[in-house]
């Protein structure tokens, strides 16, 4: 049976912790994203694409169905031991890819999808490809699998300090250990896998291919297939920029560390004027953040947070390359002009600025990710300033694909991004004007309890400002127009209460629990 060109395909692609730093959002000037930028200019980039909630597990588990967190009551307290189908509402709604899959698609994925270790293997009706894997790992040879090394270490690992998210090394950098009588491990040269298994290096040329890589070589083959008999879905996780900032040494080479740039949002005091509540890391991960930034900082100033600049823009400019090796086979191959593509992230970053070193904030660096569309009757180079969010995607995949808005189990809360896509300026838009980001409380809730909306943190994103209300009632206010690095909190100016009230007002709409929100 001929392909049926009514029915279009779709490449979703996902990177984990990837911030604005691409081309043409601004995030960081010495970024390298040729083949995103490539996707720009085949498409439209929103430049006000926020998340929901600005950390993995509950981010991926908003947009994949289509619920806001606000809605189910699943904000991150305890979500990696705690799986997103616990969720009562969660666990009966179906994900875009379940809903294509029930409607004539065949569906693949390979790589970050779901959060790491909650995979729903089901939803891939077809085939799938490679389970995330984070590595490569150091090893004391001692502890088990996924282990990093205890011991002191490694030159290009100064501050790994018993924890995984504060590794950088080239792949050069093959790990040696010594034996450690104190701890009982024997040793170990060479990296390892996640489960455990040796990770071959002998040198840049003879090793075995890290995670992304093979996912984005997996998913090449998948897309120069002809799928003559059904239309395919195909969802692509790339694991960087997420930690251990680990890349092939070719893309360090990329960025001498001796040009390294900081971020140019980084200023001094720059959190003073931010809620207490906040600087106190009252929510579920939020300290981290704080304490990630002090342990580089302490461990060698400028030039410690230079290496991890270097690092992370090391493993953006590697992500980019795997996911160009998807992008060419789709335009060379048979699908190019009947697939809609779709890249973004699960949630920001922040490089250093209100010295912060992490996700799970709700200022900008945090909530606002790259959100790229391309396809057919899309525009072409264009950007869109409307801020949505990505609660949006499901109900725009429903209509590129021609897929039922009716998913069975509970209405979709985003509004497609379809129109907007062919016309980024003019183009209707019956979704709110403003797009709600909310983050987690440090307050536990039990497994599979929806956690009370009133006891968590929000911010609001228009055109030109952000608004953000902690449960204690504390506020910050942001004017993009003339501070688009967040410097200066006017949440106490008389000139600024009409707008304030405003985004109260856009956040009581949206998030119905806080109705009694009113202006302090």
């Amino acid at each position: 049976m001929p392909l049926d060109m009514t029915k279009p395909n779709l490449l979703f692609i996902c990177c984990d912790d990837l911030n604005d730093a691409i081309a043409g959002l601004g995030g960081h000037p010495q970024a390298h994203t040729p083949n995103l930028d490539r996707l720009c200019q085949r498409g439209v980039r929103f430049t006000n694409g926020q998340v929901n909630v600005p950390i993995c597990g509950p981010s991926r588990a908003s947009f994949l169905s289509g619920l806001a967190p606000w809605t189910t009551g699943y904000y991150g307290y305890n979500f990696g031991h705690d799986p997103w189908w616990n969720n009562a509402l969660l666990g009966a709604q179906p994900t875009f890819m379940e809903h294509a899959g029930a409607n004539g698609y065949g569906v693949y994925g390979t790589g970050k999808i779901f959060h790491n270790g909650q995979e729903k293997q089901s939803v891939w009706n077809r085939e799938h490809g490679h389970m995330v894997d984070w590595g490569p790992w150091t090893w004391d040879g001692k502890t088990g699998k996924n282990a990093w090394a205890g011991s002191a270490g490694h030159q290009d690992m100064p501050f790994h300090s018993n924890n995984p998210d504060t590794m950088i090394a080239s792949l050069d950098r093959v790990p040696e250990f010594p034996a450690d009588p104190k701890t009982g491990a024997h040793g170990h040269r060479g990296w390892r896998n996640w489960d455990g298994s040796p990770f071959r290096y002998a040198s840049r040329d003879d090793r075995d291919p890290m995670n992304d890589e093979l996912n984005g070589e997996w998913a090449a083959e998948v897309l120069s297939r002809p799928h003559e008999d059904e239309p395919f879905m195909l969802c692509l996780g790339i694991g960087r920029p997420h930690s251990p900032l680990i890349a092939p040494q070719e893309y360090f080479d990329m960025f001498p560390l001796d040009e390294i740039e900081l971020s140019p949002q980084i200023l001094a005091g720059d959190v003073d004027d931010c809620a207490q509540i906040m600087r106190d890391g009252d929510t579920t991960t939020t300290s981290w953040g704080f304490k990630k930034f002090k342990l580089f900082y302490d461990n060698g100033g400028e030039e410690s947070l230079r290496k991890w600049t270097q690092a992370y823009l090391a493993c953006i400019a590697f992500a980019d390359a795997c996911i160009g090796k998807a992008l060419d086979a789709l335009w060379s191959g048979p699908h190019a002009d009947n697939t809609y593509v779709v890249f973004t992230s699960d949630n920001g970053y922040h490089m250093g600025e209100k010295d912060f070193l992490f996700k799970n904030s709700l200022w900008e660096r945090s909530a606002r990710v790259p959100l790229l569309v391309a396809g057919p009757g899309c525009a072409q180079g264009a950007e869109c300033d409307q801020p949505v969010s990505l609660l949006d995607l499901y109900p725009s995949i429903n209509e590129w694909l021609g897929l039922p808005d009716d998913v069975g189990a509970h209405e979709l809360e985003g509004h497609s991004l379809a129109d907007l896509a062919r016309n980024p300026v003019s183009g209707n838009w019956d979704g709110p004007p403003m797009a709600v980001t909310a983050i987690g409380c440090s307050t536990p809730v039990d497994a599979g309890e929806p956690a009370p909306a009133e006891e968590q943190h929000f911010s609001v994103r228009s055109r030109t400002h952000r608004y953000l209300r902690y449960a204690n009632g504390e506020e910050e206010l942001y004017d993009h127009r003339d501070d688009r690095y967040e410097w200066r909190n006017i949440a106490a100016d008389a000139g600024a209460s009409a707008i304030k009230e405003e985004m109260q007002a856009q956040l009581r709409m949206q998030v119905t629990a806080l109705k009694d929100i009113r202006e302090l």
